[in-house]
């Protein structure tokens, strides 16, 4: 069972592909940097109070325990293909992460900044399981929670615009150096529907 690295611009779904294959396939888990880095902060040890106090503080966690972290992770789902969101952003991130992570393939959903700024502008969120709901849905409230659906404080469009961009510059162009290094890159135009995008996901995890 191969890992697979999700990779796309805000606003390109990735989320949502990641929570249907989720619910349809049970023997993969997914790992989002953000939540394990919480889950880290929060562990009870000496390793995980100094990552709390540097989180408190806005400051960025220290490579050694990203690395730790993420191999503690890979240990306890070995048994498991991997799910991977937003792990690795940057040169200097992957330059870290993707000896750890090992062989992946790479899912890349493809989307124009002014189609992401679109879908973006019109998002909100669950404020309590930050769960996304698109600017397609016309609820007011999330069906699971019952809970009033919020605009995210950062969601305005130049703060969007600046996520975008960066993601342009340091992101993307990793999409080549993973190419260079062996790992599968499948490209998924991210305009289609959902439903067609994870038709298409679907082909790449039958692999």
């Amino acid at each position: 069972m191969k890992n697979i690295m999700l990779v796309g611009i805000q606003g390109s779904g990735k989320w949502t592909q990641a929570r249907k294959i989720l619910e349809k396939y049970s023997d993969y888990t997914l790992f989002e940097m953000w939540g394990e880095l919480r889950k880290y902060a929060n562990n009870g040890t000496p390793d995980g109070e100094k990552v709390k106090s540097i989180m408190a503080e806005g400051l960025k966690v220290p490579t050694e325990n990203v690395i730790d972290l993420t191999k503690k992770f890979l240990d306890k789902n070995a048994d498991k293909g991997i799910l991977i969101d937003g792990a690795i952003r940057s040169k200097e991130q992957n330059d870290a992460l993707e000896p750890v992570f090992g062989d992946f393939s790479v899912i890349y959903l493809a989307l124009g900044e002014e189609e992401a700024v679109k879908r973006l502008c019109g998002r909100r969120i669950d404020p309590v399981t930050q769960e996304t709901f698109p600017a397609s849905y016309n609820g007011e409230t999330n069906p699971k929670t019952g809970n009033t659906l919020i605009v995210r404080a950062d969601d305005t469009e130049e703060a969007i615009r600046k996520r975008i961009a960066w993601s342009i510059s340091d992101t993307l162009p990793l999409l080549e150096t993973w190419r260079r290094h062996g790992h599968e890159i499948y490209t998924i135009d991210a305009k289609e529907t959902e439903e067609e995008i994870f038709r298409e996901i679907e082909a790449v995890l039958r692999k």
